[in-house]
Order: structure tokens, then C-alpha cells, then sequence
């Protein structure tokens, strides 16, 4: 199965440029599902706004947001 290599940032479309190059600041390398989504920048700025979505509504606690994030990157086998 063909499997679509993520972008870094001096690749990727211009539009998504400043959101890998923002995430690559923040965490030393470019998450894969970045890389992948910069193929089209609009599904990249979609899901950026997706994972900001729970902070912003402000209906759970800051303890709790943390608790779902981590246990979420946990299921998911993410290093951090």
C-alpha cells in the first residue's frame, strides 16, 4: 500500500508553511499528521482548529483537558 510521506516545512505549500514551521518551534520536529495534512492546506488549518476546539469552549477544566489530551496521545502511542 502507498503510503504518503509527510511534507516538512521547505516543501509544503506556502499556505501551510507558517503552521508546520509554528509546530516544529513548539516541539522540535513536525507531528506526522501535520506533515500529511500540509498536503492540503485547508484540511491542515481544520484540523489545527479541531485540536484547539476543547481549549477554546472552555467547558472542561484545564485538569481535565490535560487528562483527556494524555491519555488520547497515550492510545495513540505519541513520544510525548
Amino acid at each position: 500500500m502507498t503510503r504518503l510521506r509527510p511534507l516538512n516545512p521547505a516543501e509544503a505549500p506556502e499556505a501551510a508553511r507558517s503552521i508546520l514551521e509554528t509546530a516544529m518551534q513548539a516541539t522540535g520536529k513536525v507531528p506526522v499528521s501535520a506533515g500529511i495534512q500540509a498536503r492540503c492546506p485547508p484540511i491542515l488549518k481544520a484540523g489545527r482548529a479541531l485540536s484547539a476546539a476543547p481549549a477554546e469552549s472552555n467547558t472542561l477544566s484545564a485538569e481535565l483537558r490535560y487528562l483527556v489530551c494524555f491519555r488520547a496521545a497515550q492510545i495513540v502511542t505519541c513520544p510525548f
